[in-house]
């Protein structure tokens, strides 16, 4: 099996070149859309930004089984950067600020047990892609 690009820019250098000039317009506009879904993580608004209809990059990533990966590894990232940011947050707390009168006069840190409790079961629900074998063989 072929081994994936790192990045999107090993991905435009190493993806096909054939075809009419259009071709290349549309393989840099897969480009720029794997990036903005990396960024933002919703494929509507990154084919809005690029300007494409949803459609249409859908059935590339049907037809296009590199793309597909791509756009997968590209959510995957983005899916692990929130939950990095939710850990953080629920690890540190959510900074309050108080103020009287206009002026802010204490700051503290709010813990939010319903981040905690969610991140819990999120991780709890990911099934482990280890596999222990009991001493005996039996699984």
């Amino acid at each position: 099996m072929d081994r994936l690009p790192q990045n999107v820019t090993e991905y435009l250098w190493t993806a096909p070149r054939v075809g009419e000039p259009r071709r290349r317009t549309n393989l840099r506009r897969r480009v720029t859309f794997l990036r903005e879904l990396e960024k933002t993580g919703s494929v509507s608004y990154s084919a809005a930004r690029v300007g494409l209809d949803r459609r249409t990059l859908y059935r590339w990533r049907e037809t296009d089984p590199r793309f597909g990966a791509r756009w997968d590894e590209a959510l995957l990232r983005r899916e692990e950067e929130l939950l990095d940011r939710g850990y953080s947050l629920a690890r540190t707390g959510v900074p309050r600020y108080v103020f009287r009168n206009g002026v802010m006069t204490a700051t503290y840190r709010r813990h939010d047990e319903r981040l905690i409790m969610f991140m819990l079961s999120h991780t709890r629900a990911r099934p482990s892609t280890r596999r222990v074998d009991a001493p005996d063989g039996s699984i």
